[in-house]
Protein backbone atom coordinates (compact mmCIF):
# COMPACT_ATOMS: atom_id res chain seq x y z
CA UNK A 1 0.00 0.00 0.00
CA UNK A 2 1.48 2.84 -1.05
CA UNK A 3 1.80 5.56 2.15
CA UNK A 4 -0.40 8.64 1.97
CA UNK A 5 1.36 11.94 1.72
CA UNK A 6 -0.31 15.28 3.24
CA UNK A 7 -1.33 17.65 0.47
CA UNK A 8 -2.15 21.02 2.48
CA UNK A 9 -5.13 23.08 0.69
CA UNK A 10 -5.13 26.84 0.16
CA UNK A 11 -6.35 28.99 2.93
CA UNK A 12 -8.83 31.31 3.04
CA UNK A 13 -8.06 34.91 5.07
CA UNK A 14 -9.54 34.97 8.13
CA UNK A 15 -8.26 32.03 11.17
CA UNK A 16 -5.33 30.57 9.44
CA UNK A 17 -4.06 28.68 12.21
CA UNK A 18 -7.61 27.20 12.50
CA UNK A 19 -8.00 26.30 9.31
CA UNK A 20 -4.32 24.64 9.27
CA UNK A 21 -5.25 22.86 12.36
CA UNK A 22 -8.33 21.56 10.61
CA UNK A 23 -6.37 19.98 7.80
CA UNK A 24 -3.57 18.10 10.40
CA UNK A 25 -6.64 16.82 11.93
CA UNK A 26 -7.83 15.78 8.89
CA UNK A 27 -4.64 14.13 7.96
CA UNK A 28 -4.47 12.41 11.10
CA UNK A 29 -7.92 10.69 11.37
CA UNK A 30 -7.67 9.70 7.78
CA UNK A 31 -3.95 8.26 8.22
CA UNK A 32 -1.62 10.60 6.97
CA UNK A 33 0.53 10.10 9.98
CA UNK A 34 0.17 7.26 12.40
CA UNK A 35 0.32 7.72 16.29
CA UNK A 36 3.72 8.14 17.52
CA UNK A 37 4.65 10.06 14.21
CA UNK A 38 6.41 12.96 13.84
CA UNK A 39 4.53 16.18 12.25
CA UNK A 40 6.09 18.60 9.86
CA UNK A 41 7.91 21.29 12.22
CA UNK A 42 6.47 24.69 12.70
CA UNK A 43 8.79 26.07 10.28
CA UNK A 44 8.32 23.14 7.25
CA UNK A 45 4.30 24.47 8.28
CA UNK A 46 4.69 27.75 7.54
CA UNK A 47 6.64 26.88 3.99
CA UNK A 48 3.90 24.44 3.32
CA UNK A 49 1.18 27.39 3.83
CA UNK A 50 2.85 30.19 2.92
CA UNK A 51 2.53 31.85 6.55
CA UNK A 52 4.54 33.06 9.17
CA UNK A 53 5.99 30.41 11.80
CA UNK A 54 3.76 31.96 14.75
CA UNK A 55 1.01 31.26 12.76
CA UNK A 56 2.05 27.42 12.11
CA UNK A 57 3.00 27.47 16.25
CA UNK A 58 -1.03 28.66 16.84
CA UNK A 59 -2.35 25.94 15.05
CA UNK A 60 0.21 23.12 16.49
CA UNK A 61 -1.27 24.81 19.77
CA UNK A 62 -4.95 24.21 18.84
CA UNK A 63 -4.03 20.03 17.80
CA UNK A 64 -2.55 19.68 21.21
CA UNK A 65 -5.11 21.07 23.15
CA UNK A 66 -7.22 18.79 21.86
CA UNK A 67 -4.85 15.79 22.99
CA UNK A 68 -4.11 14.81 19.19
CA UNK A 69 -0.58 15.71 19.56
CA UNK A 70 1.96 15.93 21.83
CA UNK A 71 5.24 17.84 21.57
CA UNK A 72 8.97 16.87 23.06
CA UNK A 73 11.92 18.98 22.89
CA UNK A 74 15.80 18.14 22.15
CA UNK A 75 17.72 16.54 19.27
CA UNK A 76 15.13 13.95 18.82
CA UNK A 77 11.76 16.24 19.77
CA UNK A 78 9.40 17.83 17.37
CA UNK A 79 5.27 17.15 17.85
CA UNK A 80 3.97 13.77 17.43
CA UNK A 81 0.75 12.12 16.93
CA UNK A 82 -1.24 10.97 20.20
CA UNK A 83 -4.44 9.12 21.26
CA UNK A 84 -6.33 11.48 22.89
CA UNK A 85 -7.20 10.20 26.66
CA UNK A 86 -10.49 9.46 27.72
CA UNK A 87 -11.31 11.92 29.58
CA UNK A 88 -10.35 14.24 27.54
CA UNK A 89 -12.28 13.33 24.38
CA UNK A 90 -15.35 12.87 26.69
CA UNK A 91 -15.55 16.27 28.05
CA UNK A 92 -14.73 17.97 24.71
CA UNK A 93 -17.80 16.10 23.15
CA UNK A 94 -19.93 16.50 26.19
CA UNK A 95 -19.57 20.15 25.75
CA UNK A 96 -20.41 19.75 22.00
CA UNK A 97 -23.34 18.09 22.86
CA UNK A 98 -24.87 20.59 25.51
CA UNK A 99 -24.36 23.22 22.95
CA UNK A 100 -25.81 21.53 19.94
CA UNK A 101 -28.88 20.67 22.60
CA UNK A 102 -29.45 23.92 23.52
CA UNK A 103 -28.99 25.79 20.19
CA UNK A 104 -30.90 22.81 18.37
CA UNK A 105 -34.46 21.08 17.97
CA UNK A 106 -33.83 17.88 19.79
CA UNK A 107 -37.40 16.99 21.19
CA UNK A 108 -37.86 15.27 24.12
CA UNK A 109 -39.03 12.06 22.16
CA UNK A 110 -35.60 12.02 20.47
CA UNK A 111 -34.44 12.19 24.07
CA UNK A 112 -36.01 8.93 25.28
CA UNK A 113 -36.30 7.00 22.14
CA UNK A 114 -32.47 7.27 21.41
CA UNK A 115 -32.33 6.65 25.49
CA UNK A 116 -34.62 3.14 25.12
CA UNK A 117 -32.89 1.81 22.23
CA UNK A 118 -29.06 2.38 23.92
CA UNK A 119 -30.09 1.54 27.20
CA UNK A 120 -31.74 -1.68 26.09
CA UNK A 121 -28.45 -3.07 24.55
CA UNK A 122 -26.09 -1.64 27.84
CA UNK A 123 -28.48 -3.83 30.19
CA UNK A 124 -28.18 -6.85 27.48
CA UNK A 125 -24.84 -6.31 27.90
CA UNK A 126 -24.08 -5.38 31.24
CA UNK A 127 -25.62 -8.51 32.59
CA UNK A 128 -23.25 -10.81 30.37
CA UNK A 129 -20.16 -8.54 31.07
CA UNK A 130 -20.30 -7.32 34.82
CA UNK A 131 -17.67 -7.03 37.03
CA UNK A 132 -18.08 -7.64 41.24
CA UNK A 133 -16.93 -4.08 40.77
CA UNK A 134 -19.80 -2.57 38.49
CA UNK A 135 -21.93 -4.33 40.34
CA UNK A 136 -21.10 -2.34 43.27
CA UNK A 137 -21.01 0.40 41.36
CA UNK A 138 -24.32 0.09 40.44
CA UNK A 139 -25.81 -1.18 44.05
CA UNK A 140 -24.84 1.40 45.61
CA UNK A 141 -27.13 4.31 44.30
CA UNK A 142 -29.83 2.43 44.62
CA UNK A 143 -29.28 1.96 48.48
CA UNK A 144 -28.56 5.71 48.78
CA UNK A 145 -31.16 6.50 47.01
CA UNK A 146 -33.60 4.56 49.74
CA UNK A 147 -33.74 8.14 51.74
CA UNK A 148 -36.60 9.45 50.07
CA UNK A 149 -36.15 12.67 51.95
CA UNK A 150 -33.09 13.86 50.73
CA UNK A 151 -33.00 16.88 48.48
CA UNK A 152 -34.84 15.75 45.18
CA UNK A 153 -31.34 17.51 43.33
CA UNK A 154 -29.58 14.77 45.04
CA UNK A 155 -31.86 12.24 44.38
CA UNK A 156 -31.75 12.49 40.89
CA UNK A 157 -27.79 13.12 41.17
CA UNK A 158 -27.81 9.03 42.15
CA UNK A 159 -30.54 8.02 39.21
CA UNK A 160 -27.98 8.95 36.67
CA UNK A 161 -25.34 7.57 38.82
CA UNK A 162 -26.89 4.62 38.39
CA UNK A 163 -27.68 4.37 35.00
CA UNK A 164 -24.35 5.95 34.07
CA UNK A 165 -22.62 2.40 36.29
CA UNK A 166 -25.42 0.14 34.36
CA UNK A 167 -23.77 1.56 31.09
CA UNK A 168 -20.14 1.58 32.19
CA UNK A 169 -20.82 -1.73 33.25
CA UNK A 170 -21.47 -2.80 29.35
CA UNK A 171 -17.77 -2.87 28.80
CA UNK A 172 -18.25 -0.76 24.97
CA UNK A 173 -17.19 2.50 25.01
CA UNK A 174 -18.92 3.61 21.96
CA UNK A 175 -21.60 2.98 23.51
CA UNK A 176 -20.63 4.80 26.35
CA UNK A 177 -19.58 8.20 25.07
CA UNK A 178 -23.23 7.64 22.69
CA UNK A 179 -25.30 7.45 26.17
CA UNK A 180 -23.28 9.94 27.69
CA UNK A 181 -24.89 12.16 25.38
CA UNK A 182 -28.33 10.64 26.57
CA UNK A 183 -27.11 11.22 30.26
CA UNK A 184 -26.08 14.94 29.92
CA UNK A 185 -29.81 15.99 29.05
CA UNK A 186 -31.54 13.64 31.32
CA UNK A 187 -31.59 16.16 34.50
CA UNK A 188 -33.05 18.62 32.21
CA UNK A 189 -35.86 16.29 30.41
CA UNK A 190 -36.58 15.16 34.25
CA UNK A 191 -37.86 18.71 34.84
CA UNK A 192 -41.16 18.18 33.15
CA UNK A 193 -42.34 15.06 35.10
CA UNK A 194 -40.68 14.64 38.21
CA UNK A 195 -42.89 16.32 40.64
CA UNK A 196 -45.30 13.13 39.80
CA UNK A 197 -42.42 10.74 40.21
CA UNK A 198 -42.62 8.16 43.14
CA UNK A 199 -39.62 7.57 44.20
CA UNK A 200 -40.22 4.38 46.27
CA UNK A 201 -41.38 2.99 42.26
CA UNK A 202 -38.39 4.30 40.71
CA UNK A 203 -35.88 2.69 43.46
CA UNK A 204 -38.01 -0.96 43.25
CA UNK A 205 -37.41 -1.07 39.49
CA UNK A 206 -33.46 0.18 39.66
CA UNK A 207 -32.91 -2.82 42.02
CA UNK A 208 -35.20 -4.97 39.52
CA UNK A 209 -33.05 -4.19 37.36
CA UNK A 210 -29.59 -4.25 39.17
CA UNK A 211 -30.80 -8.16 40.30
CA UNK A 212 -31.67 -9.21 37.18
CA UNK A 213 -27.46 -7.68 35.82
CA UNK A 214 -25.98 -9.54 39.24
CA UNK A 215 -27.78 -12.27 38.27
CA UNK A 216 -26.42 -12.35 34.87
CA UNK A 217 -29.71 -12.58 33.29
CA UNK A 218 -29.86 -10.42 29.96
CA UNK A 219 -33.87 -10.99 29.05
CA UNK A 220 -34.25 -10.36 32.90
CA UNK A 221 -32.41 -7.63 32.82
CA UNK A 222 -33.92 -6.25 29.94
CA UNK A 223 -37.90 -6.63 30.78
CA UNK A 224 -36.61 -4.59 34.34
CA UNK A 225 -35.43 -1.78 32.46
CA UNK A 226 -38.72 -1.97 29.99
CA UNK A 227 -40.81 -1.91 33.25
CA UNK A 228 -39.27 0.92 34.02
CA UNK A 229 -39.17 2.74 30.86
CA UNK A 230 -42.82 2.23 30.54
CA UNK A 231 -43.64 3.67 34.22
CA UNK A 232 -41.11 6.52 33.06
CA UNK A 233 -43.29 7.09 30.05
CA UNK A 234 -46.87 6.92 31.85
CA UNK A 235 -45.83 9.78 34.53
CA UNK A 236 -44.78 11.97 31.41
CA UNK A 237 -47.94 11.50 29.47
CA UNK A 238 -49.43 12.56 32.54
CA UNK A 239 -47.19 15.66 33.44
CA UNK A 240 -47.56 16.88 29.90
CA UNK A 241 -51.26 16.19 29.56
CA UNK A 242 -52.23 16.71 26.07
CA UNK A 243 -48.71 18.14 24.91
CA UNK A 244 -47.00 15.68 22.49
CA UNK A 245 -43.17 14.61 23.70
CA UNK A 246 -42.09 15.48 19.85
CA UNK A 247 -43.47 18.77 20.54
CA UNK A 248 -41.40 19.94 23.33
CA UNK A 249 -38.16 20.57 22.43
CA UNK A 250 -35.04 20.63 24.82
CA UNK A 251 -33.77 23.79 24.39
CA UNK A 252 -37.19 25.23 25.85
CA UNK A 253 -36.41 23.18 29.23
CA UNK A 254 -34.73 24.78 31.89
CA UNK A 255 -31.13 24.31 32.96
CA UNK A 256 -30.60 22.29 36.29
CA UNK A 257 -27.78 21.64 38.74
CA UNK A 258 -26.45 18.08 38.99
CA UNK A 259 -23.36 16.83 39.84
CA UNK A 260 -23.04 12.99 39.03
CA UNK A 261 -20.68 12.50 36.34
CA UNK A 262 -21.68 11.44 33.40
CA UNK A 263 -18.46 12.45 31.14
CA UNK A 264 -15.93 9.89 32.15
CA UNK A 265 -15.99 6.51 29.92
CA UNK A 266 -14.22 3.54 30.84
CA UNK A 267 -10.63 3.58 32.32
CA UNK A 268 -10.69 7.01 32.65
CA UNK A 269 -10.63 8.55 36.53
Amino acid sequence: MAEQQFDPQPLERRDASGQIARQLRSAISTGVWAVGQRLPTEQELAELFDVARATAREALKILSATGLVTSARGSHGGTFVAIPDASLVAEQLSDSIQLWYRAGNVSLHDVDEARWVLEMQCVDLAARRRTDEDLAAISRPVEASRDLDMDIIEWLDLDLEFHTAVTRAARNQILELSMMSVHLMRPVTNTVFVELLDRQSVTDQHEAIYLAIAAGDPKKAQDAFQTHVSYLDDVRRKALADVDASEVIVSSLPAVRHSAGARPISGAN
